[in-house]
């Protein structure tokens, strides 16, 4: 019997000691577990920020290249602008003999030359800057038509030409000067 006792007692030492080295087990498993996750979750979160830190500077290194861009087609732009306004556009045009007919032409000509011509600077800016553009391309070339058509073909182009001029000058709103200030007050959100 005393057999029996001890074989009883190292028997239940035994089990006492396995269901401690389970229960530490577990206990050094799931202390393991939470720091590998906790580990997973700053390698996560490292990455996230690396991204983020990527992306700012891909946007930084963009902004070298895009700014001057759009800040060039805001000056194209006012360059266009200049240009066509029937003081600056009638100047470069007109010449000595010409009819009113054939300033007609060339003034929607010219007109048309220069927009196509700036046809891409429309991706660099704003909506509203480009159409003020539009909108300031086409009072001009509905001004000219409508002044040419009160005016004989064959006249000189001197009257077709005063005709612009002083139907610019009496304008209450002027389109090119609109759109000139909407491109300038763009452009200022660049410098």
């Amino acid at each position: 019997m005393m057999a029996f006792l001890m074989t009883l007692t190292i028997a239940l030492l035994a089990v006492a000691v396995l269901c401690l080295v389970l229960i530490l087990r577990k206990k050094v498993l799931n202390d393991y577990q939470k720091k590998a996750d906790e580990a997973n979750e700053f390698m996560k979160s490292f990455w996230e920020n690396e991204n983020k830190k990527r992306e700012s500077e891909q946007k930084i290194e963009n902004a070298k290249i895009t700014i001057p861009l759009r800040i060039q087609a805001y000056e194209r732009l006012v360059l266009l602008l200049e240009r066509i306004k029937p003081e600056s556009m009638l100047l470069r045009v007109m010449t000595p003999q010409m009819t009113a007919g054939l300033l007609h032409q060339e003034l929607l000509i010219t007109v048309r030359a220069e927009f196509e011509h700036n046809l891409s600077q429309q991706i660099y800016v704003s909506q509203e800057s480009w159409n003020a553009v539009k909108l300031a391309k086409d009072s001009l070339v509905r001004l000219i038509n409508e002044e040419a058509s009160k005016i004989a073909a064959g006249a000189p182009a001197t009257n077709l030409s005063e005709a612009i001029l002083t139907q610019t000058i009496t304008q209450q709103i002027n389109p090119i000067q609109n759109a000139l200030s909407i491109l300038k007050k763009d452009a200022e959100n660049f410098m």
